[in-house]
């Protein structure tokens, strides 16, 4: 079976008779053993609260790489994420970024849900950097010795997101397609237009294919802006950013890519 990459499908999937022998061989490192429970606790805790613990096995393509666990009561309003972890093997290539953005998109669909919410052991070497870059912020509040952090899945009249803390960020990529037909271009074209409008940090979107078509042309390029390099790591995870990105993995023979701010 080919090792999973950056440019590996991010899925979640339910725990089977299948693989569960798969999900329980997935292991922290032995630093981060004190931020995360094993996943046979993870399991069994989620088998003693069936109407409450909905969780699934990350997968990078075909191979399991990491689990989910979601306390998830529709009679509240905040949803709250139990569990997260990725096998020390495969850390440091997107996984978690992408699976949390599956499990938001998941929460968002269940009833009532206004908010997410998280806790985490502070130290060094614990998560709370990682979910501050993509959105959640600190409440203030301690349960049980660990900070507790918030995503706002929708705002009240009285409410309106953080403002933007850094400076003005331009994103620039430029594409080459396997197959740049003058219709795989169009098509690569209107998938990447078709994000604009929604996903809210994203500013504003240009998308162009080349017409000069010389040796050192790029078949499609795109703009896009953000406010700050904290709206650059939303849209990396955003729902409607992600099938697109998988879209055009499928299709890329080479790709770079250019953030400056401003």
């Amino acid at each position: 079976m080919t090792e999973p990459t950056r440019e590996s499908t991010v899925t979640l999937r339910e725990v089977t008779q299948d693989n569960l022998r798969d999900v329980l061989r997935l292991q922290v490192s032995e630093a981060q053993n004190k931020f995360v429970a094993p996943n046979s606790i993870s399991i069994a805790q989620a088998y003693f609260q069936r109407e409450q613990a909905w969780f699934r096995a990350i997968y990078a393509d075909e191979t399991a790489v990491g689990f989910l666990m979601l306390h998830d009561d529709p009679h509240e309003a905040a949803y709250f994420l139990w569990r997260l972890m990725v096998d020390t093997r495969y850390q440091g290539l997107g996984f978690a970024r992408q699976a949390m953005a599956l499990l938001v998109a998941h929460v968002k669909t269940r009833p009532s849900a206004t908010e997410l919410k998280v806790s985490y052991v502070p130290g060094e070497g614990s998560p709370g950097p990682f979910y501050t870059r993509l959105g959640f912020v600190e409440t203030g509040e301690v349960d049980d010795g660990e900070n507790v952090m918030s995503l706002k899945l929708a705002y009240g009249p009285e409410e309106a997101p953080t403002p933007a803390r850094g400076r003005p960020l331009t994103h620039i990529v430029m594409i080459k397609l396997k197959d740049p037909t003058p219709e795989n271009v169009d098509a690569a074209v209107e998938k990447i237009r078709s994000m604009a409008g929604q996903i809210k940090v994203l500013k504003s979107l240009e998308v162009g294919k080349d017409v000069v078509r010389s040796e050192r042309s790029y078949d499609l390029a795109l703009i896009a802006r953000f406010d700050d390099r904290a709206g650059l790591e939303l849209y990396n995870t955003h729902p409607v950013h992600l099938p697109i990105l998988h879209y055009l993995r499928e299709r890329i023979s080479a790709a770079v890519a250019v953030d400056f701010e401003h």
